[in-house]
């Protein structure tokens, strides 16, 4: 590594701090004076510093998550411009350097913040996923929420409820819906609560269904299932575990999807965003939501180093090049490029375009040659 590489690596990581550094200490100013009240009554249980672990570090992660490309875009720019300011760009051109040659290291340490971002999202944010759905108000809340309408394609079960009970993992009032192939027999099943329970050696995934209405009637009838070998209902007549006025019904519950929907699915990993898209859909419109968000997840690096293509050439031209019309570029080539990822993923959720994986490709088929073209300038 040359001098020059040195010096200019410092400045862009000085820079890409200081920006980052800013960016998170404006956010923690921000929430913290709109949710004092709520924060100090965190703080009388763990204490301030308590709070800034578990609350403020998981969403710094979230934060460099959202703003990497935007910061280190921003570093790059006024690195850049401090030495077109101080004319050590037009020395270094004079010794016969190219301005590609001189941002060598500029390039080598975003793509290096870029990769970083990516273990990030897929590695880091996935495990505090739970701390970052939480707000101020439902922080430590048993966390009782309205129970929606939710549908178990797997098992051909419908659930409905009044309330669900996060910590618990309960369900009041809880009516469930037998598939249409045991309806017959069984067509529904009403309880006081229903307790999600995780699969062991005595049944698989599902409901655990206590104070059940006109249990008589569910002892006669007995163990269903839908097929061989797969029980749907589990019945206190033939199955010893089960207490007085309880029975088991097989479904495919996330309380956590219940309750924080799509604020909990933009955290999961992208295999996880994968996993879920093999699963039964529920609507036609969510699907085509998840597969965008997919390929969205795919294309964000190339977007984030694009940023970076798009705006490095823009700044580099005369030598009075000041550092607040580079800030300007700057904004503006953010603007352009996250507006037009808006737009098309929205498109593409409404099938105005198809496949839904051009909708998040669009940005990349747009910019890439731009940022191609506007590179020549680093060649001279």
């Amino acid at each position: 590594m040359t001098i020059i590489d040195r010096y200019l690596s410092w400045l862009f990581l000085k820079t890409l701090l200081i920006c980052f550094v800013s960016f998170a200490g404006l956010f923690v100013v921000v929430h913290l004076f709109s949710n004092l009240d709520e924060l100090t009554l965190i703080s009388q249980q763990i204490g301030w510093t308590g709070v800034f672990q578990e609350f403020y570090l998981p969403r710094f992660a979230d934060l460099y998550d959202k703003s990497a490309g935007i910061v280190i875009l921003v570093a790059a720019i006024f690195s850049v411009s401090l030495l077109q300011r101080r004319r050590e760009m037009t020395a270094l051109e004079a010794n016969g350097l190219t301005k590609a040659r001189i941002l060598r290291s500029v390039f080598i340490l975003a793509i290096i913040f870029v990769v970083l971002s990516v273990l990030n999202r897929e590695l880091l944010i996935p495990q505090l996923k739970e701390k970052l759905v939480h707000t101020p108000q439902s922080w430590g809340d048993e966390g009782a929420v309205d129970m929606k309408v939710h549908s178990d394609l797997a098992n051909g079960i419908v659930l409905r409820g009044d309330q669900l009970l996060i910590q618990e993992k309960k369900i009041s009032d809880i009516d469930v819906q037998m598939p249409l192939t045991i309806a017959g027999v069984l067509p529904r099943v009403k309880a006081k609560y229903g307790i999600v329970t995780a699969a062991d050696d005595r049944h698989p995934e599902g409901i655990w269904l206590h104070q059940v209405e006109d249990p008589d009637r569910l002892l006669k009838i007995g163990s269903l299932e839908v097929e061989e070998g797969k029980t749907i209902f589990f019945s206190q007549s033939d199955q010893a575990w089960l207490g007085p006025n309880q029975c088991f019904v097989r479904c495919t519950f996330d309380v956590d999807e219940m309750a924080y929907g799509n604020q909990l699915a933009a955290y999961r990993s992208t295999k996880e965003m994968i996993d879920a898209l093999r699963e039964p859909a529920t609507h036609t419109r969510s699907t085509r939501k998840n597969k965008v968000a997919v390929h969205a997840r795919i294309v964000k690096p190339i977007l984030d180093l694009t940023l970076l293509l798009l705006g490095l050439p823009m700044v580099i031209g005369g030598i009075e090049r000041n550092v607040f019309v580079s800030a300007g570029v700057c904004f503006w080539i953010i603007i352009a490029v996250q507006l037009t990822a808006i737009v098309s993923y929205a498109l593409g959720t409404s099938s105005l375009i198809q496949p839904a994986a051009l909708a998040a490709w669009l940005p990349v088929l747009i910019y890439v040659p731009l940022a191609a073209v506007a590179l020549r300038r680093l060649k001279r």
